[in-house]
């Protein structure tokens, strides 16, 4: 199966699985999970762990693990969170994570779309019967700008 791109129609999807660091939550992270939300009957959220996240973003979260996961479960969009131990560049462990939930379409933001780990993971899920679907990013906003504003409460315009 090839992974969809953004701009392909979309279906709608039995489970889906989103996730990301949701580390200094905004507009952007609650647009892709609704629009993950709007493309299937029910959407789990994987939250990594902290030190995956540290490993990842070469920076240890502002927010634990607990509370990212607390703040992703608040949301109406949300039909399961869980906390997740497992990398992405492990791409066999975290393809065989993501069949054992039932999973049948897995949304992950379009910057990825290209990158080495995704080549890799998008071959192994597609071998399982798992559909990538890229999902645009939100203009404007993002955790990185976020922490170059020194998180001050600068505003900021998201298109």
């Amino acid at each position: 199966m090839n992974p969809l791109k953004v701009s392909e129609p979309t279906q709608r999807w039995r489970v889906g699985y989103a996730s990301g660091a949701f580390d200094l939550f905004h507009m952007g992270h609650l647009r892709y999970l609704q629009a993950a939300a709007e493309q299937c009957e029910r959407l789990i959220v994987g939250v990594p762990c902290d030190a995956i996240v540290t490993r990842i973003k070469a920076r240890a979260p502002v927010h634990t693990q607990v509370q990212r996961l607390e703040v992703v479960a608040a949301l109406a969009c949300v039909d399961q969170a869980l906390a997740v131990e497992i990398s992405m560049d492990d791409a066999d462990l975290f393809t065989n994570f993501v069949v054992d939930l039932g999973v049948d379409a897995l949304f992950i933001g379009a910057d990825w779309a290209g990158t080495p780990r995704w080549e890799r993971l998008c071959s192994q899920l597609g071998g399982r019967g798992i559909n990538v679907v890229f999902m645009p990013r939100t203009e404007g906003i993002s955790s990185t700008q976020l922490r170059k504003k020194g998180l001050k409460k600068e505003a900021y315009t998201p298109t």
